[in-house]
């Protein structure tokens, strides 16, 4: 089993150093890690050549259009889903790992057999988690939100999963709220879902790269609305 994290990166140039080391200082090393700078305006993109540089185990990909998120963690993760011994791990560009452990215990778990493990985190301004276990005779899309960070899944689910989940009724992707849009098509397709209590992920709140954030949340809200309403799509 490795651990491959895909980070979608917009104006994260400050933060990725720490990011970087939150991987280098893993107690396991079986790790690879995507970093995918979505039309920065600031040296992001500098940043992940220099990194990638340093450490062989950090790739970058540069866009030519403006993807979000959603869109940028797909696309990546497609690439493995004819595989069960890759687990996607998603870290966004202004966050980072604050367990040594996480890599370990990720492997821990996809070892034990479950394909869709979460862990506790905690917000930079006053340590709150809001990620919590989910049963597993209960429908996602039905059950209070409980997958916020660190969010990891088999990479092969995404093989029985179309893109039209990820995507408005326009066939448009997704540009916020894309966690949920992520992760409960997701936790949809298996009962073998885990809940790690260990906090393995540091959301830096303060840092988040939005022009306009009241705007980008109701943005949110409206794509959380739909993809709970309209459930699984095949």
């Amino acid at each position: 089993m490795k651990v491959i994290f895909i980070v979608p990166c917009f104006n994260a140039e400050k933060n990725l150093d720490n990011l970087s080391k939150s991987l280098k200082d893993q107690s396991v090393e079986d790790w690879t890690c995507v970093m995918i700078d979505d039309i920065s305006t600031d040296d992001t993109w500098e940043k992940i050549c220099e990194l990638s540089k340093a450490d062989n185990r950090i790739t970058g990909i540069k866009n030519k259009e403006k993807k979000y998120a959603l869109r940028n963690i797909i696309e990546e993760a497609r690439k493995y889903q004819h595989d069960d011994e890759y687990a996607i791990a998603v870290i966004d560009g202004d966050d980072q790992l604050c367990n040594n452990d996480t890599v370990k215990i990720l492997i821990e778990k996809y070892t034990d057999g479950h394909d869709v493990v979460w862990t506790a985190h905690k917000w930079d301004i006053n340590g709150m988690n809001i990620s919590k276990d989910m049963p597993k005779n209960v429908n996602p899309y039905q059950w209070p939100w409980s997958t916020s960070h660190l969010r990891t899944f088999r990479g092969n689910l995404l093989e029985k999963i179309t893109n039209k989940n990820f995507q408005n009724i326009k066939g448009e992707w997704f540009k916020r709220g894309y966690d949920q849009a992520l992760m409960l098509p997701i936790l949809s397709l298996t009962q073998k879902r885990c809940y790690v209590d260990d906090v393995c992920y540091l959301y830096n709140i303060e840092s988040v790269s939005v022009n306009d954030r009241d705007w980008a949340e109701m943005e949110q809200l409206s794509t959380i609305n739909l993809v709970r309403a309209r459930g699984f799509l095949t």
